[in-house]
């Protein structure tokens, strides 16, 4: 690392490019290469072709929901001493007043502008580096203390904790099948306790406000530790892997705190507002790091909804993600110019493994078996628009037939629906994106420059008082 103010030697790289050992290790590479034409016409044989039948089932009302963090320093003197900020944008837009805009020649910039009012942020504050809360002794533990608080505090109801974040952690971690599940909604099970030198396994709690603490070595423990980013923090280093895991974290579980609130809020008129309802998530529908277990919750929960949905003869919730960014995104950009209009492909292991990701192990229970809980498609359509796209898995889990039934586009029985969606509300302004992402991305993402050095001046300005 350079000391401060240091000037870099413009000539100290040529010993790393003369170096026979970094040759070597390069050409011993194997990555995804531009293809040829010949190789690039291959690689399109199995898309198949799709009509661009309209639908009038099309969802009323679209939430689009993205992610931003960014850890600022505390000080000019003190750089590695940092707050971290996680901010979770959720973007409504509804179709019918977005779709009159289509109708005149020239856009209002002011009825654009209008969409900003559906905006809802959520701002998440932790310590990050070299830094810890009143009450605790580590950061470790300043940051289990401040997740587990701020998840309380996020709550449809300011009066009622039972509407909150953390209330639907544990709706989740009631589905869990790896033995850690309680089905019991208001109770969740803690793998091992956070404490060191407690030896504490599988300690329940309750959704309750009041503080719990481990039975064992009745040290405080919260219920969001179930999620155990604890493990990922370190003291005195930067800690933006943690923001950006738990930033992850809260882009996948905010569609599943609207349609428990929904549903428990409005209970004679759930199903008709859920019907009509579309979410859609910025990346591939997954989740990684020591929270993957939500991953196939979030897949039971929202399969049960649907099936509720459809006994009741109502309308399937369209559950999507949308992949701008990433391994997809860049490959689809290789062969877009081989690739005939109104095209659609499900992407199956055989596939990713030879062309996206080629030369890789294939996972032996399928790709993404502890992450993933959608299936990733490409599609392009009739203006020659080419998209990532992921729909939620119509399962409730993964056991029996599921990698042979993931893989039959029939299953996907909206698949039309999703593609009328994307269709009409292409974004001509970013490649690989739609309208609602593109939106919500706008008034979440955290700049480096103005918005990081606000944050930064925010920081020092409270931290000082």
């Amino acid at each position: 690392m350079p000391y401060k103010n240091e000037v870099a030697n413009k000539t100290s790289h040529f010993d790393i490019v003369k170096n026979p050992e970094v040759a070597e290790f390069i050409k011993s590479c194997d990555y995804i290469k531009v293809p040829s034409e010949a190789e690039g016409k291959k690689m399109c044989e199995d898309f198949k072709a799709i009509e661009n039948v309209k639908s009038d089932k099309l969802p009323d009302n679209i939430i689009s929901i993205d992610g931003s963090f960014y850890e600022a320093s505390i000080s000019d003197e003190l750089p590695s001493t940092k707050i971290g900020y996680v901010k979770i944008g959720n973007m409504l837009i509804k179709r019918k007043e977005y779709n009159k805009l289509g109708k005149n020649r020239f856009v209002d910039p002011f009825e654009v502008s209008k969409f900003q009012n559906n905006n809802l942020s959520m701002t998440f504050t932790f310590p990050s580096s070299n830094i810890v809360t009143k009450g605790t002794d580590s950061l470790k533990d300043s940051f289990r203390k401040e997740l587990d608080k701020q998840l309380l505090k996020k709550r449809t109801k300011e009066n009622d904790y039972k509407t909150s974040l953390r209330t639907t952690l544990f709706h989740l971690a009631a589905l869990r099948l790896d033995g850690r599940g309680t089905g019991d909604t208001n109770k969740i099970r803690i793998y091992r306790c956070p404490n060191e030198e407690c030896e504490g396994r599988n300690i329940e709690l309750l959704d309750i406000e009041e503080q719990q603490y481990c039975p064992h070595c009745h040290k405080p423990i919260y219920p969001s530790d179930c999620l155990r980013l604890w493990e990922e923090v370190y003291e005195y280093q930067s800690n933006t892997s943690v923001l950006s895991r738990f930033m992850l974290i809260m882009e996948h579980m905010m569609p599943i705190h609207y349609i428990r609130v929904m549903k428990e809020t409005n209970k004679e008129s759930y199903a008709n507002i859920l019907s009509k309802l579309s979410f859609i998530i910025d990346g591939p529908l997954a989740i990684f790091g020591t929270a993957a277990w939500l991953h196939a919750c979030i897949m039971k929960y929202v399969y049960n909804i649907n099936k509720e949905l459809k006994d009741m003869g109502f309308d399937e919730i369209l559950y999507l993600g949308v992949q701008k960014t990433g391994q997809i995104a860049e490959y689809i950009k290789l062969i877009d110019k081989y690739l005939d209009k109104n095209r659609i492909f499900l992407i199956d292991d055989d596939y990713r493994y030879k062309y996206i990701s080629p030369n890789r192990d294939p996972a032996s229970k399928g790709l993404g078996r502890e992450t993933y809980y959608g299936q990733d498609f490409i599609y392009k359509n009739d203006l020659g628009k080419i998209l990532s796209f992921a729909v939620i898995f119509p399962f409730y889990n993964k056991e029996g037939e599921f990698e042979r039934q993931k893989l039959e586009i029939s299953n996907y029985t909206k698949i039309n629906e999703v593609v009328n969606l994307l269709n009409e509300f292409k974004c001509n302004l970013y490649e690989n994106s739609i309208i609602p992402v593109a939106l919500a991305h706008k008034y979440t993402a955290i700049s480096f420059e103005p918005g990081g050095r606000v944050l930064d001046l925010l920081s020092k300005h409270y931290i000082e008082k």
